[in-house]
């Protein structure tokens, strides 16, 4: 029963709150002003911020000194959930002021300055971007600020993929992305830590598919690693990923391990035949193609498999809060803050 003292006190409470909300939007303070009330975000897109009415409380450091100043100012606070591995960009370009950008390796409120796996300060005039490997299905944070004490404004947050291409085969549904690359064995271990090896060739059909989509990318004729090699025994070549050997396509006289230590395998752009290398590509500019299988649709968060993330996977979540185990989606063994982040920010029918 509701009593009119009960009434009396909701009708307070409400007005309360509500004169709380229009004090923020009077005074302009972000929503996400704070270290741990981070705004959730996913995949790629552009999103308008603002940090005018923001305060500084996120702990400066060493990974973001530019110009004798390592702190980020007025600073607003994401957490950015990945929708699949691969090279990520996040940009601040067009800011009305000189902005600060920086990346910590998971989503845990008021991030620790030692986690910051990147960080920008001009790189598009005064506005900041940068680039870094992510994984599907993690969070990270994302701190947005300014450089100076007393820089704020507006802007987009701008995520995309950072790879010079991204593009499917639709002959076998996988994933082939293209950067820039250094040595062989370079190469193969950023592939490795997205989950991935660069790229197998099984046959004449998707050889040539690479040689149309990647051989003159960008108008560029291409120099590409690709997954071949031998290492481990002389003259015995075999691709990365494990893959049996059925298909190779080398160009006239090769491999013939001239020089010394020509082990690994390079994809020619301009007639598609291969040829053999040393491991830092004769001083040669690479291309590297790393190959992602197909993957199930991601809903980590339904937890009961219905097809939607609803009240009875937040359930989960919050039974198991502060443990391991079901409802941990970032793979830190801590149900907690990050997850629950994630879990909302796919909140609805399963893509």
């Amino acid at each position: 029963m509701i009593t009119p003292q009960t009434s009396r006190g909701i009708q307070l409470t409400l007005a309360l709150a509500l004169s709380a909300h229009i004090t923020t939007l009077a005074s302009g303070q972000a929503t996400n002003d704070a270290c741990g009330a981070a705004s959730p975000l996913a995949g790629y897109g552009v999103t308008a911020y603002s940090t005018v009415g923001a305060t500084t409380d996120g702990l400066a450091g060493p990974a973001c000194l530019f110009f004798s100043v390592s702190q980020v100012y007025n600073d607003i606070w994401y957490c950015w959930t990945a929708a699949e591995s691969g090279i990520v960009s996040i940009d601040l370009c067009g800011s009305t002021f000189d902005t600060k950008l920086a990346v910590y390796a998971d989503c845990t409120p008021c991030a620790d300055p030692s986690t910051i796996i990147a960080c920008s300060d001009d790189s598009c005039g005064n506005g900041s971007k940068v680039i870094f490997v992510a994984a599907a299905g993690h969070s990270y944070t994302v701190r947005v600020g300014a450089y100076s004490t007393s820089g704020t404004g507006t802007g987009n947050i701008t995520v995309a993929s950072g790879a010079l291409a991204d593009i499917t085969n639709p002959a076998n549904g996988h994933r082939y992305l293209a950067f820039a690359g250094t040595s062989w064995t370079a190469s193969e271990a950023f592939a490795v830590s997205i989950g991935a090896h660069m790229v197998t060739i099984d046959d004449q059909a998707e050889n040539d598919w690479i040689q149309a989509n990647f051989g003159l990318l960008l108008g560029v004729d291409r120099r590409i690693w690709i997954g071949f090699n031998d290492a481990v025994t002389e003259g015995q070549f075999v691709w990365a990923s494990g893959a049996a050997v059925n298909f190779t396509n080398w160009n006239s006289g090769e491999p013939n391990n001239g020089g010394t230590g020509e082990d690994f395998a390079e994809f020619l752009g301009s007639n598609g035949k291969w040829n053999d290398l040393n491991d830092a590509g004769a001083g040669l500019a690479h291309l590297v193609i790393v190959e992602l299988e197909p993957s199930a649709p991601a809903c980590a968060p339904d937890f009961d498999g219905d097809g939607f993330v609803a009240g009875s996977d937040l359930a989960v979540i919050l039974s198991n809060w502060g443990g391991s185990g079901s409802g941990d989606l970032d793979g830190d063994n801590l149900v907690g803050g990050a997850d629950l982040t994630t879990m909302l920010s796919a909140w609805g029918a399963c893509p």
